[in-house]
């Protein structure tokens, strides 16, 4: 029996939820007029849980950097890979299909450029969205044995020194040159930066860090502090930047973003070192619940969304305020639904979910 860690299932469950709440939210961006009063409440919720894959990163950083688990390089491409990679083919054949059925109610018939495409998408790894998590954490588990040589030999001073490397090619330096005067670098300094599923390695890195060693109260605090204060830049980035170009910018909502990174390490250590919610047996075992359901409701979670869209029934329905959570909670309750019934299928539970 595996050994729950209370505060790594409290985080990949509000990580679940932060999730579906943001492709929840993202229709209303796209649906309200920029700058109008639903769409700053629509960007609030975005904003307010983008840490939300980064923390997924982060836990699984946790689980599998631990110099107690049995991470060998035999089982990582007989367990882990193989199960993740038949989870992606599967479900991207899924909502390809979906995508295939879909025009055939709109259209009255099955067209062949539709085939065409969903075929091209899968040959060329051009998968349903939010799938891309996927491809980066099976990047990472393939990397996992040269990660655990590295944080099974280092020390803490080096591990630091190694995250530092990582903020400032892997999340500062990206982050800059998109403005002025950094965007008119050239040459081999442009290739400095590390690109996104490498940087993503980070973050696994991280939350191993931040779990082993345990910072000052001091530290503690400032973290938390700086954390407000990504999210205030998250939220008042993108606004000024959607504002000012009539139309949705999502520079500051991307993951790898300086103030996404402050963001998650506030969240990681504030539910780290607090213990309360952790006291009562029945929320412990509600929270291991979704968190051993996270990843198949993470896999499943868009077909609600797009029952949403056929049905009508978006966020727009109501004031964002209610309607963004209440479409989350109506999507959660109907995918951990599914999980529970997937599980009880033994080839299910072990390759797709």
């Amino acid at each position: 029996m595996k050994l729950r860690i209370p505060f790594i299932d409290f985080l990949k469950t509000i990580a679940i939820l932060g999730v579906i709440i943001i492709h929840v939210s993202s229709r209303a961006l796209i649906n309200y007029e920029v700058a109008s009063v639903n769409w700053n409440l629509s960007v609030f919720w975005g904003a307010v849980v983008r840490w939300s894959v980064p923390v997924f990163l982060m836990c699984s950083g946790v689980l599998f950097l631990n110099s107690d688990k049995n991470v060998s390089i035999k089982r990582i491409f007989s367990k882990y890979l193989p199960r993740l990679i038949v989870a992606l083919v599967f479900w991207a054949v899924l909502y390809e299909a979906c995508d295939v059925y879909l025009n055939y109610v709109h259209t009255g018939f099955i067209e062949l450029s539709v085939l065409k495409e969903s075929v091209k998408n899968l040959l060329t790894c051009n998968t349903h969205f939010h799938l891309y998590y996927l491809y980066i954490i099976i990047l990472i588990y393939a990397l996992i044995p040269i990660i655990r040589v590295f944080t099974n030999a280092a020390d803490r001073r080096q591990i630091e020194y190694a995250l530092c490397a990582w903020f400032v090619l892997g999340i500062v330096y990206p982050f800059i040159v998109k403005f002025y005067p950094f965007n008119m670098l050239k040459g081999i300094v442009v290739q400095y930066k590390i690109a996104m599923a490498y940087s993503s390695v980070g973050y696994f890195i991280l939350g191993h860090y931040l779990h082993k060693y345990t910072l000052s109260k001091k530290t503690n605090y400032i973290m938390y502090l700086l954390g407000a204060a990504g999210f205030a830049t998250t939220l008042a980035g993108t606004i000024y930047r959607s504002e000012s170009s009539n139309t949705l910018n999502t520079l500051f909502l991307e993951g790898m973003s300086p103030n996404v990174v402050l963001m998650a390490c506030a969240i990681f250590l504030l539910a780290r070192n607090i213990n309360v919610i952790f006291k009562s047996d029945k929320v412990l075992k509600l929270f291991g619940f979704i968190s051993q359901g996270s990843f198949c409701v993470y896999l499943f979670h868009d077909f609600i969304n797009i029952a949403y869209r056929e049905l009508k029934i978006e966020s727009t329905i109501a004031n964002p305020v209610i309607s963004i959570p209440f479409l989350t909670l109506i999507n959660l309750g109907i995918s951990l639904l599914v999980y529970i019934i997937l599980s009880k299928i033994p080839l299910v539970r072990k390759y797709l979910i």
